[in-house]
């Protein structure tokens, strides 16, 4: 299938399935980063709401979450998850773990977003979602059934990469907030910080070199999410990091967001010295040794 364009307008795309179609076009022409965000986002919800067994929802911007969340409902879980960092949002793609109802499509309809995936659609949604961006708003729904390969293949200037796929079970011995945590981190754009509070993401510093640039804008966005809520200090939130902290200047910088858990793989060199700053500054120190680079 002809894709709108791809990386750029001025690049022709296309896309062909393996096999079983993971996915079909409901309304509306995808383009090749459509389909990147909404692939990615469709295996980051059916992952939480496997695990959490609650509808579960994405905002995704060029393959990283703005935000995250679980709800009571899909229109519960993408307004939690659009909340987070509703500037970052704008134009969003959407991914919700279960069929969209005529509350979530209200809602999207009130909001500047780009298209959406779902494994269904109730009466009368798409009609609502379609008129959306002048009729060009593009629906998506996903095989719920359908298992990503074992084998992951990328062809990139003249080289084929395969690598198994990251599909390791999160740890059962981790707050609820922690592996929340994990599964939006082994869905975004490495290095990448995501800060949890109450089952949503209040914060995500994705793509960044430094690590502790990450955990700044992380926090910078958790402090704002919570500045729209309150004038008292945050606090109980969880930060999770998809690679080892390599200094204790992470543990200092997530001091100053309310930061009580930090869950990351560990192992490194300085991990004691992370260990210890978290104990001095009386922060919970969860070593998963689970690193969850994505690029």
């Amino acid at each position: 299938m002809r894709l709108r364009y791809g990386m750029n307008p001025h690049q022709q795309a296309t896309i062909t399935p393996l096999g079983r179609p993971p996915f079909a076009v409901v309304s509306g022409g995808p383009s090749y980063i459509n389909i990147l965000d909404a692939l990615t986002g469709w295996q980051l919800v059916r992952e939480a709401a496997r695990r959490f067994g609650v509808p579960a929802s994405a905002s995704y911007k060029h393959v990283s979450p703005a935000g995250a969340a679980l709800g009571e409902t899909v229109a519960d879980a993408y307004a939690r998850a659009r909340d987070a960092d509703p500037k970052s949002s704008y134009g969003d793609f959407v991914a919700v773990s279960h069929p969209v109802d005529l509350e979530l499509a209200g809602l999207l309809k009130r909001v500047v977003s780009d298209g959406i995936i779902a494994p269904g659609y109730d009466d009368g949604v798409v009609d609502v979602l379609a008129a959306k961006k002048r009729a060009t708003y593009l629906v998506l729904e996903a095989d719920a059934e359908f298992e990503p390969p074992a084998e992951e293949v990328r062809e990139v200037y003249g080289v084929r990469l395969t690598q198994q796929r990251d599909a390791l079970p999160m740890p059962h011995d981790l707050p609820d907030d922690a592996v929340l945590g994990m599964i939006v981190a082994r869905y975004t754009q490495s290095n990448t910080v995501v800060m949890v509070k109450d089952g949503m993401t209040i914060g995500v510093g994705a793509g960044q070199q430094s690590r502790v640039d990450c955990t700044r804008l992380a926090g910078e966005k958790a402090r704002l999410w919570w500045s729209r809520r309150s004038s008292e200090p945050l606090t109980g939130v969880t930060m999770v990091s998809d690679g080892a902290l390599p200094f204790a200047d992470n543990v200092e910088e997530a001091q100053r967001y309310g930061v009580t858990h930090i869950a990351e793989p560990g192992g490194s060199i300085r991990s004691p010295e992370v260990a210890a700053a978290c104990a001095k500054a009386g922060i919970t120190w969860s070593a998963t040794g689970l690193r969850l680079f994505r690029h």
